[in-house]
């Protein structure tokens, strides 16, 4: 996390300042790891509640909600990262864009297969959603052979 710098002055402003600042970024924090936990819990309840009533049609939503709620699981643990004051880092937003990727491929494959889409547009957002988990996962194996060389 970015570390806030205020030049040091004889005002009575600056400790108060230093004092909590630090707290607040804290407690905002913890109010969007709160949020973000909110979030995936509705997600689940949704995606049980399609169970119950399950159709054809509820099947890729299941999916897409599950697939979802891993994204959303994957900022939740970027923000934890954050609260701990652990170092930044890239890998989760490799996780995030590849699992979305891959949700866009179960997806599309699925409204293909239940013939809800355009044969050629399908094969398009196929092609795109696997160019894009290729070049994340080029992207992952590079930033983390320059993370590797950067620790030795």
């Amino acid at each position: 996390m970015a570390e806030i710098r205020i030049e040091k002055g004889n005002g009575t402003l600056l400790p108060l300042v230093y004092k909590y600042l630090p707290r607040l970024d804290d407690l905002i924090l913890v109010a969007v790891a709160l949020g973000i936990i909110g979030a995936a819990v509705l997600l689940l309840v949704e995606a049980i509640s399609d169970f119950v009533y399950l159709s054809d049609h509820s099947i890729p939503h299941i999916i897409s909600d599950l697939m979802f709620v891993l994204i959303i699981m994957e900022l939740f643990r970027q923000v934890m990262r954050q609260i701990n004051r652990q170092a930044f880092s890239l890998n989760p937003f490799f996780y995030i864009g590849v699992i979305a990727s891959i949700r866009g491929l179960l997806l599309t494959q699925m409204s293909l297969g239940l013939g809800e889409a355009d044969w050629q547009t399908g094969v398009i957002q196929l092609s795109v959603h696997a160019l894009i988990v290729l070049v994340l996962v080029i992207g992952l194996l590079v930033y983390s052979k320059v993370q590797a060389k950067a620790a030795d």
